[in-house]
């Protein structure tokens, strides 16, 4: 319902509601209490560019209509004037319900915003933000901003982790208009007569955040003082608490900062390659394999540091690496390596990345090193025997080594995990609104377990000051900051490490099994020309599944068990221009996966616009452009604070700080040292063919 914000009592409305319970354990600084009203805001902007050949992005943006919800009653304005004056309206309803409410302070107002980031370039040009104020997870990503004091503006994108289209989809509620029906070429002002469908278009995206945000909150148990601003909290909830009785031992176990330096250096994220001798061919019969949750498995069913690391000082030999090694312990080593290169000049898959390293004198393949003159990197144990498979070389120094002994994780943390398996297997075929959202949740919260395991403990902080961002450095702290981040972190950071450290494992012993059918590698897959092998790895992971119990029931009773290689696919065609970036053809039908290309689909024929500007497999090559599909870019104005006249009425705004979202195109390009690798494997198979 859309009512007249000066004609209305607010007191009485926001009284109504009270306040939120006070949480049993309020472990947060902040002890303000909160009105129990759900909020949302939201604004649409125009863009205008001030430059005829738009060459030079001088593009501005600026607000025509802003909307904020309170429970049932919607509230629409056009300026910021009118914006800021209802603010002091509601803070001055807010200092009276101090008094009625008999607390401290005057309570706060929960607001939702969906992507708070880009209301946040818009609103830091009407309102001067302190450092305290703002809580970034990046920068230009604020968690939350604070106005007033009492105002806290929350994103509901980062605590859903969803799209408005699909939270509001998943949560049954109203679903927010389709974007692609609404006109944001059209440049409207605050004194723009809107139609009835833009005005609904604008409206029902708060409404719908208000049900949504409701909905989801009370459906985990939570309220305002107790939901997580997160989407990975709830899990980080669960996991700390069933920590709770091994406080002393997990705080053993977290790394000084000299281990924490040498854990940081051998983190590593998923495998994701393709097999250069393929890349930019069509291939035909391809077969796709994937690892069953593949980061909780480890987490379930593999052996980790447990105890404290110490380090090796004397007689660092690769000798008395393996013995550890044979004795089952935990190692991570600091190596240098001269001469190295590749065994076999045609492995598929070359292990080390560059970006993970520091060396001198290299070849590359797409990232991956072939050879080089020297390399220093950080390798764990289970990293260290893939390199030695791979590549020799002529010298090899230890620089640094430590060790721990290993073991499960705790049983209380996997009986979480677990626990999320089982609710993920369990819903799988309920096609009920009910049991697609549980199954969604579950799957979710399951894939949140790694992430949050292998947080940065001491991560870099955002500070802002004067509408300045500057970033915090592991250089810049004092050795108690350092110490502090991280005795503080939730879990011990090597956990996460070898989560990573293990999957890779895993998926290295299907490439291996691959051997030259392998074309593409990503995480948890494998992609293989015809079919491979590979699920004759399945006896061996189903036993160690089993004797860890990480398994679960689905819906018809069939057991799944968690780890197994599963056949997820099968292409007719495919084709792959290196990581990240692959196309294929299936029944007829195109797909196609580029790091930079939009999964966004065309409304009116419910293809993909990625796809429909393809067309086909023969066109996915260097040069490429999509323009549909190209995404967006952000042109930040943070220095605007200047008079826009309209040519077209005469009227006046001004405009301040604020970010003009722009549509852009993607062309698919190869760095000179692929193309170079590429080209030589292309004249080697054109002189072999000659030959023979």
């Amino acid at each position: 319902m859309v009512v007249d914000w000066t004609d209305f009592d607010w007191y009485e409305y926001i009284k109504s509601f009270g306040l939120v319970p006070k949480p049993k354990r309020n472990m947060s600084k902040d002890k303000k209490r909160i009105i129990d009203a759900y909020c949302a805001f939201d604004i649409e902007t125009s863009t205008v560019w001030l430059n005829d050949d738009r060459s030079l992005y001088d593009v501005h943006s600026f607000m025509y209509i802003w909307q904020f919800q309170i429970e049932e009653h919607t509230v629409i304005g056009r300026t910021w004037t009118e914006f800021m004056s209802f603010l002091h309206c509601l803070s001055m309803v807010l200092f009276k319900l101090k008094k009625h409410f008999n607390t401290v302070e005057e309570p706060k107002l929960i607001i939702w915003v969906h992507n708070l980031s880009y209301e946040f370039a818009f609103l830091s040009g009407i309102y001067k933000f302190e450092n305290d104020d703002v809580f970034f997870r990046d920068v230009r990503k604020p968690i939350y901003c604070r106005m007033f004091q009492h105002f806290e503006f929350r994103c509901s994108y980062i605590q859903t982790n969803l799209s408005l289209s699909a939270l509001t989809k998943q949560m049954g509620v109203p679903v927010k208009l389709s974007g692609q029906k609404f006109d944001y070429s059209k440049v409207r002002f605050s004194w723009s007569e809107l139609t009835d469908y833009e005005l609904e278009y604008c409206i029902t995206d708060v409404q719908s955040l208000v049900l949504a945000m409701k909905k989801r909150v009370q459906m985990n148990g939570d309220n305002l003082a107790t939901v997580p601003i997160t989407s990975t909290g709830y899990v980080r909830r669960d996991c700390k608490a069933s920590l709770t009785d091994r406080f002393y031992d997990i705080n053993e176990m977290k790394p000084d900062e000299r281990q924490y330096r040498l854990l940081r250096k051998a983190f590593r994220g998923g495998n994701t390659h393709a097999n250069r001798a393929y890349a930019g061919k069509i291939i035909k019969d391809v077969y796709s394999y994937d690892i069953v949750s593949c980061y909780p498995t480890q987490q379930l069913t593999q052996r980790m540091p447990m105890k404290p690391f110490r380090w090796l000082d004397e007689r660092l030999t690769l000798d008395r690496v393996f013995k550890f090694i044979g004795l089952g312990y935990a190692v991570v080593g600091l190596y240098q390596f001269k001469g190295l290169r590749l065994k076999n000049k045609k492995t598929p898959i070359p292990y080390i990345s560059l970006g993970r390293c520091d060396a001198l004198n290299w070849k590359l393949d797409n990232g991956r090193i072939l050879e080089c003159d020297y390399v220093e990197i950080a390798l764990t144990e289970l990293d260290l025997e893939i390199v030695l498979r791979q590549y020799a070389f002529d010298e090899v120094q230890i620089m640094d080594c430590m060790v721990a002994q290993k073991d499960f994780l705790p049983e209380e943390y996997r009986a979480v995990i677990q626990s999320y398996f089982n609710k993920k297997t369990a819903l799988k075929g309920d096609d009920s609104d009910e049991g697609q959202y549980q199954y969604v949740k579950s799957k979710n919260m399951l894939n949140s377990v790694y992430g949050m395991s292998a947080t940065d403990p001491i991560h870099q902080e955002i500070l802002y000051n004067d509408g300045n961002y500057t970033r915090s450095s592991y250089d810049t702290m004092t050795e108690e900051e350092k110490q502090k981040a991280l005795r503080s972190a939730p879990f011990p950071y090597q956990w996460g490490v070898y989560t990573t450290a293990l999957s890779r494992f895993q998926l290295q012993s299907a490439i291996d099994l691959c051997g030259d059918k392998i074309i593409y590698c990503d995480t948890d897959s494998v992609k293989t020309k015809g079919p491979a092998p590979i699920l004759n790895l399945n006896e061996k992971l189903q036993q160690k599944a089993v004797q860890r119990r990480a398994y679960a029931d689905d819906m018809n009773g069939h057991r799944h068990y968690i780890g197994l290689f599963e056949q997820d696919a099968y292409y007719d065609r495919f084709i792959t221009q290196g990581a990240k970036r692959y196309a294929y053809e299936k029944d007829g039908h195109l797909g196609v996966t580029v790091s930079g290309v939009t999964k966004q689909r065309n409304e009116e024929t419910g293809e993909y616009f990625a796809v429909e500007e393809l067309k086909n497999l023969e066109k996915f090559k260097v040069g490429m452009t999509w323009d549909k599909a190209g995404g967006t870019m952000a042109v930040y104005n943070d220095n605007d604070n200047f008079v826009y006249i309209d040519p077209e009425t005469g009227k006046s705004l001004t405009i301040t700080k604020n970010v003009a979202i722009i549509p852009t195109t993607y062309t698919m390009t190869y760095a000179k040292d692929y193309a170079l690798l590429l080209n030589e494997i292309k004249l080697y198979g054109e002189y072999k063919s000659e030959r023979e």
